[in-house]
């Protein structure tokens, strides 16, 4: 039998007793859990934030497109972009931002592959929201393409993939196709013309990042024209300050002569292509958000009300360093914290990211209990119905409760 003296009995109460207080304080300062859906809110708000969506990565450091060189490492690892843990990763965070949906970029089969599994992912999310409200778009890249391709391209999106989702980005009922242009291919009206061929009726809104200054009034041969990235120099000071002033002056002059329907802007942190293994040695310095601010900027204050819709490039071109994902040794989720801001004061709305950040940490534990039940080392059926409490406490914004339920599937409790 073990003796404890008075003064050790006396300091084991003051110890629980200070314990119990401890408790009752961290209870007393958490918030009550809101109920309410706030993460991908369905909105009237006719502004939309769409960011450029790469569909090209396979798992590992070498895994396809990893392999030919990073300026910065994902902070999740080097994933797949044919995995639901990755999609709902990038759903949840992108949406909880205040982004709008995704622009995904095909040019091959496994990017096509890529596209159709992201589709398929955001039925998980439906299944605990049914009214969550995020938008998916294809970028067809015209780099290689042909007339028949494209035929084969532009049927595959209105058969087979319009018809089975809800979630197909449209623009006054219209399905929106963007285009992102190589010269020496596939011209404007090309590609109007096999959209109207393959769209008998309710002809898709059609995109290019390529203004045409022969546009002919009414016509409408593209509805509307995105910039993109420009401006690098070998010291990265060249932010594309005098392009992007020209772009906006001259696509909302299109806008006003019925040369285009909507303006569309666009924004990108930095580029950094020295890298990776087709790269040209440009580069656009970040310089710690300020370059990213520039751009938002330009948006919110010089060209105010202007711009309709807005495109972030990229959310994840981690190959030419222009991603807004988080990267690793990123401080506090840097520019997800930045888009969520800027983002509100484009839209008029408050950031849904709390000060603490639990919204951003517990999306990065919501991806690591998914690819632990993905990859077969959490059973399914006890672990994912937990992985969608954690992911229903996300969508309700109660972010730290979130985090803790994504970490009992990790830590198997």
């Amino acid at each position: 039998m073990i003796n404890f003296s008075k003064k050790t009995i006396c300091l084991i109460f003051v110890s629980v007793v200070i314990m119990l207080a401890s408790c009752e304080n961290d209870n007393e300062t958490r918030e009550p859990l809101h109920e309410i859906f706030e993460v991908g809110n369905p909105s009237a708000n006719a502004k939309k934030v769409l960011m450029h969506y790469l569909a090209w990565f396979g798992e590992g450091k070498e895994g396809r497109h990893w392999s030919y060189g990073t300026p910065r490492k994902p902070l999740i690892g080097y994933y797949s972009s044919q995995s639901w843990a990755t999609h709902l990763y990038h759903v949840l965070l992108s949406s909880a931002v205040g982004i709008d949906g995704a622009i995904i970029n095909v040019r091959t089969d496994y990017d096509q592959k890529s596209f159709d599994m992201f589709v398929e992912s955001i039925k998980r999310i439906d299944e605990i929201y049914p009214d969550f409200e995020y938008s998916i778009s294809i970028s067809y890249d015209d780099q290689d393409a042909t007339e028949s391709a494209a035929l084969s391209n532009f049927s595959h999106l209105k058969n087979d993939i319009i018809p089975n989702t809800r979630h197909y980005l449209t623009k006054n009922g219209k399905p929106v196709i963007y285009i992102w242009n190589y010269d020496g291919f596939l011209t404007s009206q090309e590609y109007r013309d096999i959209a109207n061929t393959i769209f008998t009726s309710n002809a898709p809104i059609l995109l290019k990042n390529d203004l045409d200054l022969d546009a002919v009034p009414g016509k409408y041969v593209m509805n509307s024209i995105y910039p993109w990235v420009q401006g690098w120099t070998n010291e990265g000071s060249n932010w594309g300050e005098g392009y992007i002033n020209w772009f906006y002056n001259t696509q909302i002059d299109f806008k006003l002569n019925n040369k285009v329907e909507f303006v569309t802007g666009a924004v990108w942190p930095g580029f950094d292509d020295r890298n990776v293994s087709w790269g040209q040695n440009r580069w656009i310095d970040r310089k710690n958000g300020e370059t990213y601010g520039k751009l938002w900027n330009l948006i919110n204050k010089t060209y105010e009300n202007k711009v309709d819709w807005v495109v972030l490039e990229t959310w994840n071109d981690f190959n030419e360093g222009s991603e807004i994902e988080t990267a690793e040794g990123e401080v506090d989720y840097q520019y997800l914290d930045l888009t969520a801001g800027h983002i509100g004061t484009y839209k008029g709305k408050p950031s849904l990211i709390d000060s603490e950040k639990w919204m951003l940490r517990a999306a990065v534990k919501i991806y690591q209990a998914a690819k632990l039940i993905e990859d077969g080392n959490r059973n399914y059926a006890i672990y994912y119905p937990k992985l969608q409490k954690s992911i229903e406490q996300y969508l309700k914004t109660n972010g730290q409760k979130s985090f803790e339920l994504a970490d009992e599937i990790i830590t198997r409790l």
